[in-house]
């Protein structure tokens, strides 16, 4: 048994019965039906106007904490050795800001993939008075994991790439060459604001910061005189002024100095460069950018098996391979830009209402 305990895993949705115990990780009970920021259980009031059942619900545990062991039977189907600790876990932001690294008061991260979100690691709740952003418990113990989220970032940019790309994507296989280098050049042969060209990128609705579901996708300021790279560029600036948003949100709160990124977006160094210029911020690019949340569940297995010690242990792990500073001239265009951005959508909100409610089936 021994030599057993030196494995653990994490199983936050207990999907697979490996353990005799039910329990639901504090992350992800903390935005659904917690009573406060500071609380350890289910909002009971909440719960009984809903007419739910509060005996249903699984006990909430701590994420690091060790709520059963690999069981005979699940053994034998997994290949896990019995007996092997299973940790509680948690939710797939909070284990990817351990992963990246966030898990002391101040630090920021921002996972750009389909969708992209924003999340910080506090010791209070903010509180925005508009409830554009969420307050989560972070796996660390005693820390608070708010964040904002969009729901189509890369999304939009594979949105772009497969309806207005089809030239890079031949002329790439024609050369060998990556269609995304020739799709951050005509992107990088349009200035800043692509000539005064936005796109919204609520092509599935929108969370943060806007809440509506009816919302839609829209190129505005569209003429004869803008170019394929205009476009191009409108749909990766409208993505990150959407971030920056957020990142300005959460910035009434807290300083935000840096920002580490993550997620396959991140790879794109003409993306990461805008990023800087429109947060205001050092961006941050570790060591790997995809592997974040697996990293941050293991290091969840590790401190509840005893494996490690606490949550620093990050450090061995991760290491910051490049920094990116904002160009001030950047900056001071997209300060211009960001506000008409927001104007672009409130503008557009009663026409995504009447888009939504028109019936054209039925005709």
């Amino acid at each position: 048994m021994e030599g057993q305990r030196k494995n653990a895993f994490t199983c936050p949705s207990m999907r697979v019965s490996v353990a005799p115990q039910r329990a639901q990780p504090l992350t992800a009970r903390m935005g659904l039906l917690s009573d406060d920021a500071g609380g350890v259980d289910f909002h009971v009031v909440v719960i009984e106007a809903a007419g739910l059942d509060l005996s249903l619900f699984p006990e909430v545990r701590s994420s690091i904490d060790v709520i059963g062991e690999v069981t005979n039977e699940a053994a034998r189907e997994t290949g896990l050795l019995a007996g092997t600790p299973v940790i509680c876990g948690g939710g797939d932001g909070s284990c990817a800001g351990v992963g990246v690294g966030c898990v002391a008061p101040g630090s920021a991260y921002n996972y750009l993939g389909s969708s992209s979100w924003v999340a910080l690691t506090v010791e209070k709740p903010i509180v925005d008075e508009q409830r554009r952003t969420m307050n989560w418990a972070h796996v660390v113990p005693g820390m608070l994991h708010p964040s904002g989220t969009m729901q189509a970032a890369g999304s939009s940019y594979n949105w772009m790439i497969n309806q207005l790309c089809q030239h890079e994507q031949a002329l790439a296989t024609q050369l060998g060459r990556s269609v995304f280098e020739l799709i951050d050049e005509q992107i990088l042969s349009s200035p800043i604001g692509a000539n005064k060209l936005l796109f919204l990128p609520y092509m599935l609705g929108e969370r943060t910061p806007r809440w509506n579901v009816d919302a839609k996708g829209a190129f505005i300021g569209l003429t004869l005189g803008h170019t394929h790279g205009d476009m191009l560029r409108a749909v990766m600036e409208g993505v990150t002024l959407n971030l920056g948003f957020i990142v300005n949100i959460f910035r009434k709160h807290v300083p935000i100095d840096q920002v580490t990124v993550i997620g396959g977006c991140a790879q794109n160094p003409v993306w990461r460069q805008m990023m800087a210029d429109i947060y205001q911020a050092e961006i941050r690019v570790p060591n790997y950018l995809e592997e974040a949340t697996s990293m941050g569940a293991a290091i969840l297995a590790g401190i509840g098996a005893g494996v490690f010690k606490d949550f620093s242990v990050i450090d061995r792990f991760v290491r910051i391979e490049q920094t990116v500073q904002p160009i001030q001239e950047n900056v001071k265009k997209y300060e211009a830009w960001m506000p008409v951005f927001d104007k672009a959508y409130h503008a557009l909100c009663d026409m995504y209402t009447e888009i939504a409610k028109t019936e054209l089936d039925s005709i």
